[in-house]
């Protein structure tokens, strides 16, 4: 009977990474993934003439990414971007301060931030004078935060790093707009500067703030990439690389069992029928289905329990792709991502979100990036939008058609009107995921692809000091977007590692 030194379950970003680190330090690795291609969130779909990626904005922080497959030995080629996002906020009647942009839209905002700290805070100064210092004072504690975060996890190491940090213990406690009202940032520019809380997916009120630091320090350091091939190039290359090590990876396997011995896994059960036994045991899959789905309500740890009913489960995603028959030129497009919002306070546009579309929309235009993404004379578009609760819950079978087709309709006039430009004549095809659609991909609970909600009593700090203790069993961990680091593709990343360091350790050296 073989025995693994680790199954990694899920090959998700998280369950790729788990797997090639234990492959390339020499462990018997299996990877099993349900669906017949790897990455999860990080594949690709084809309709037509036209190859779109699920979920894959940008890439942040992309020297990261390329040290990460160095150390995996594969390779993948990036394409660059050199601006962040822009952020419009269309004006309602009677809003004051509105002024015409340059697509010729009312709006009360319309800012085009750039790569680099000082160009932002020049930028940032610029729409709103008086917020350059507190802009750069915020990026100074972005790059303290950075020289502590491998720090986080090793008491005595953080101990030795709190001189470049000394007050970290203390700010830990408090929100993004707790943090940046004590560095005297104006209201406006908090605005602008909290753009990105929608990737965290918690409201400035809510959310970390020196993770959210740390984020869009990511973005604005060095801007961002995306593979040529898009997530799918990495996903096949980290597959490449756990094969070349040795690693099994056996697609159309689906976890439905663990199998439990002296109080511990033992062994997962593929597709109700095989047994494949491992020492180890690393899960890509959300917590919340793997208690109901794969163990037994008696071998569930109670402390498992409490903490699903402590966390809040995160957004949810309706995504719109489009393939265009025109050119990103001919359509009028000059951006990569555009931010559309009814308003341009966060913890406004969270509470619009626990409706169905509340207006808040961000747009995307793949060719900004990768010209050849799609034939010539075509171009691809992907809208999104996010919402908070089960806000489907109402909407039966028989109209689930007609209200995606609505929810789909809405999403594209509001990008239309506010940046003046017309999308439907041209539109080649169109696939439209909802929440359930997520859900069926995924298989978390609402379709959420971000786990838990980030908030300050959840974040990234206490659950990396926490790690440890919070995973349910000595030879079992978990690991992607439902672990510290929430959503995101270098996060799910990192918690790959991570986990197939710990396991790695406790092989090798027998603990």
């Amino acid at each position: 009977m073989k025995q693994y030194d680790v199954i990694v379950i899920g090959a998700g970003n998280g369950g790729l990474a788990a797997a090639a680190t234990c492959a390339k330090a020499g462990l018997s690795t299996l990877l099993l993934e349900r669906h017949n291609i790897p990455g999860g969130s990080a594949s690709s779909f084809v309709r037509g003439r036209f190859e779109f990626e699920p979920s894959l904005h940008e890439l942040a922080g992309i020297e990261t990414h390329k040290e990460m497959f160095e150390r995996f030995g594969s390779e993948v080629d990036w394409y660059t971007h050199d601006s962040t996002f822009r952020l419009v906020v269309p004006a309602k009647e009677g809003d004051e301060g509105a002024f015409v942009n340059e697509n010729g839209v009312l709006v009360t905002m319309d800012a085009r931030m750039p790569v680099g700290f000082q160009n932002f805070a020049k930028k940032l100064e610029e729409i709103v004078p008086g917020s350059y210092d507190s802009c750069m004072a915020a990026f100074d504690l972005s790059e303290r935060m950075f020289k502590i975060f491998d720090n986080l996890e090793t008491p005595q190491k953080l101990v030795g790093s709190l001189k470049d940090f000394p007050d970290i213990l203390r700010m830990v406690s408090h929100t993004m707009n707790e943090g940046l009202d004590a560095l005297g940032m104006p209201k406006k520019a908090q605005d602008i500067f909290n753009t990105y809380w929608c990737y965290l997916g918690s409201p400035g009120s809510k959310l970390d703030f020196l993770y959210y630091l740390a984020m869009l320090h990511s973005y604005v350091k060095n801007g961002t990439g995306i593979p040529h091939l898009r997530s799918h190039e990495m996903s096949l290359a980290i597959d490449d690389s756990i094969r070349r090590n040795g690693g099994d990876v056996w697609y159309n396997s689906e976890v439905t069992k663990v199998i439990m011995n002296d109080g511990k896994p033992a062994a997962v059960v593929i597709n109700g029928e095989k047994t494949v036994y491992g020492k180890y045991f690393i899960c890509n899959s959300s917590p919340n289905s793997v208690w109901a789905d794969l163990f037994d309500k008696k071998d569930i740890p109670a402390k498992q329990l409490k903490m699903l009913n402590a966390r809040k489960i995160a957004c949810t995603l309706t995504t719109v792709y489009l393939g265009m028959n025109k050119t990103k030129e001919e359509l009028g497009i000059t951006d990569y991502s555009v931010f559309i919002a009814p308003d341009t306070d966060s913890d406004k546009q969270y509470e619009a979100a626990q409706n169905y579309f509340s207006g808040y929309c961000i747009i995307n235009c793949l060719n900004e990036i990768i010209p050849d993404c799609t034939p010539e004379g075509t171009s691809q578009l992907f809208l999104t939008t996010m919402t908070f609760g089960d806000v489907m819950k109402d909407i039966k079978p028989q109209d689930y058609k007609k209200f995606k087709t609505k929810v789909a309709q809405d999403m594209i006039e509001t990008c239309e009107k506010a940046l003046n430009i017309s999308i439907k004549p041209y539109i080649e095809e169109i696939e439209i995921a909802l929440p359930p659609t997520f859900a069926r991909y995924l298989n978390t609970p609402l379709g959420t692809p971000y786990g838990y909600m980030l908030e300050k009593w959840d974040s990234m700090i206490p659950r990396t000091a926490q790690y440890m203790q919070d995973q349910p069993f000595d030879n079992f961990f978990f690991c992607g977007a439902t672990q510290e680091r929430g959503d995101g593709y270098g996060c799910a990343y990192y918690t790959g590692e991570k986990a197939g360091g710990i396991v790695v350790k406790k092989v090798k050296g027998g603990k």
